[in-house]
């Protein structure tokens, strides 16, 4: 291997290693007060049912902040929109922890989920890029792991500070590092020739494609995918909050933390990826989505905290390992210079699903209670089956026809 080469690989290790932290660190921030929804409550001197909109809304801001972000991020310079995402979302963090009451509060929650949508809008295309077509697959697993990570980090870390300093003193913690990494991001990534070539179409007609790839069949319902595995997974952890610091567990806002801990399982993302592409993209997909279906069950029926624990486990490895593989069906179906879009869309989609699950089932919680949870987010991922089976029958019979 000569010392080019080397060089080479360093500097795209280094790359990945800081797309990593960041995009970890950015998703963190949505997520970050999932755990903490009594804490906030108590702050403003609100009901507990009224802190999940903190949640509600920083998610459906980040989610729709996509679908402007992606042809932004297939035309301009990706290290410097995520360099400048990663400085205003330190801001926005520290605003949030100086606001006096819920509704600025609220506002801070939206710019948070607008800067930080930048972040991964502008690495998973950029490491899709730099990386070595072997390598690939591994890298953008990293990726879609960091961004799993991210919720469990956020809820984690947030939930053990908050019960030792406060809510706000967390944030400014987090503000800080944001700063300090938008710093180490600056000297890393941008480069004075930047390995990702503009794109000159104008912004536009990136939007117009961008419709076109979301009224595209074949990609429309891989999106449609994403979305019903979204709203079951968000929805099921969101008002897992309200049912661990209700009877009969009765937990605090560091043990909701621990328990969300079990998420590390995401970590399975990267390898699902090179496994899928051995054994076939749907051989991964559908037993994935059914061992997401199976947490539901072990989480919604039990008032077991072990049962619970092993549900929270299951889940996050359920959907991470089918992640980048949808990632990666919606990249073959789609140009190699529309990728940011797509990828932005996917996001879009499944956030989406996500935050919209966090609002809709508020009623079906106060009149149903968990078990209405449970039922809901059951038959959205039974949706996300069935579209995917339609999906596979259809590739059966395309490769059938050659």
């Amino acid at each position: 291997m000569t010392e080019l080469t080397i060089a080479v690989t360093r500097t795209e290790k280094s790359k990945v290693l800081v797309a990593f932290t960041i995009t970890m660190l950015a998703v963190s921030t949505v997520f970050m007060t999932q755990s903490i929804f009594l804490e906030i409550s108590e702050s403003f001197k609100i009901d507990i049912t009224q802190a999940r909109f903190s949640f509600g809304v920083v998610s459906l801001f980040y989610s729709a902040s996509f679908f402007f972000i992606g042809p932004v991020a297939d035309k301009y310079d990706l290290p410097k929109i995520a360099v400048t995402g990663l400085a205003l979302l330190a801001m926005a963090v520290l605003f949030a922890s100086l606001t006096p009451n819920f509704r600025l509060f609220i506002i801070a929650m939206a710019l948070i989920g607008i800067c930080a949508a930048s972040i991964p809008a502008a690495m998973f295309p950029l490491i899709a890029m730099i990386s070595a077509e072997k390598k690939a697959g591994f890298y953008v697993g990293l990726i879609v792991a960091a961004a799993t990570l991210g919720v469990t980090f956020g809820r984690v870390l947030m939930g053990l500070l908050t019960s030792n300093i406060g809510w706000q003193f967390s944030f400014r913690i987090v503000s800080a590092v944001l700063f300090f990494l938008s710093a180490v991001s600056f000297f890393i990534l941008i480069e004075k020739r930047n390995e990702k070539l503009r794109n000159h179409k104008k912004l536009f007609k990136l939007y117009v494609n961008l419709i076109r790839l979301m009224s595209n069949p074949k990609t429309l319902s891989l999106l449609l995918v994403g979305f019903g595995l979204y709203f079951g997974f968000l929805g099921m952890i969101t008002f897992l909050t309200y049912r661990l610091v209700a009877p009969p567990f009765n937990f605090s806002s560091g043990e909701v933390g621990w328990i969300s801990l079990a998420g590390i399982s995401a970590l399975i993302a990267p390898f699902s990826g090179n496994i899928s592409q051995k054994i076939g993209s749907f051989k991964v997909i559908f037993p994935s989505l059914l061992v997401c279906l199976l947490s539901f069950q072990l989480m919604g029926w039990f008032q077991s905290i072990t049962l619970t624990a092993l549900g929270v486990l299951l889940l996050f490895f359920g959907v991470y390992a089918c992640q980048p593989v949808i990632f990666l069906l919606i990249g073959q179906r789609v140009p190699r210079e529309s990728i940011g879009s797509a990828s932005s869309l996917y996001i879009l989609f499944c956030l989406g699903g996500g935050s919209l699950s966090s609002i809709i089932l508020g009623p079906v919680w106060r009149s149903y209670g968990w078990q209405g949870i449970t039922a809901f987010c059951s038959i959205s991922l039974l949706i996300s089956l069935l579209i995917m089976s339609f999906n596979a029958l259809k590739n059966t019979e395309i490769e059938s026809e050659h």
